[in-house]
């Protein structure tokens, strides 16, 4: 029996990162606002979860590309504001050319190795009637 075929989280994986540093590059945001605003901004095709989303942002800020900001917000709650910072924008520009270099390098092996009929093989045309 084959195995059943992984699903978009394998390669969502690797862009999280790269993803949320986006989000980030021009204002502080909050965890929630960042969830709400990548689901908007990919039609609801890329959703990143709470248990995903918050140790990734944990895990930047340890490294210095982030950094946190508690604000009170009405009576009893606070939030937690994350801001991009100078490290935070040569690793924002690295993953972006490490994007751009692997995506690029994918679409070349998907046109080399694109199905391609063959001689004996019935291809359906559109008729211009």
């Amino acid at each position: 029996m084959a195995k059943q075929i992984r699903n978009k989280n394998n390669i969502k994986h690797g862009t999280i990162e790269l993803v949320l540093l986006l989000l980030l590059q021009n204002e502080q945001k909050y965890g929630y606002q960042l969830s709400q605003e990548l689901e908007e901004m990919s039609d609801g095709k890329y959703e990143l979860k709470e248990t995903t989303m918050y140790p990734t942002l944990y895990r930047l800020t340890q490294n210095g590309y982030l950094d946190s900001e508690q604000k009170k917000v009405g009576v009893r709650r606070t939030r937690v504001y994350y801001e991009i910072t100078s490290e935070g924008y040569k690793y924002l520009t690295h993953l972006k050319q490490e994007y751009t270099l692997i995506t690029g390098a994918i679409d070349k092996i998907m046109e080399h190795t694109a199905h391609k009929p063959d001689e004996g093989e019935y291809v359906e045309t559109k008729s211009h009637t």
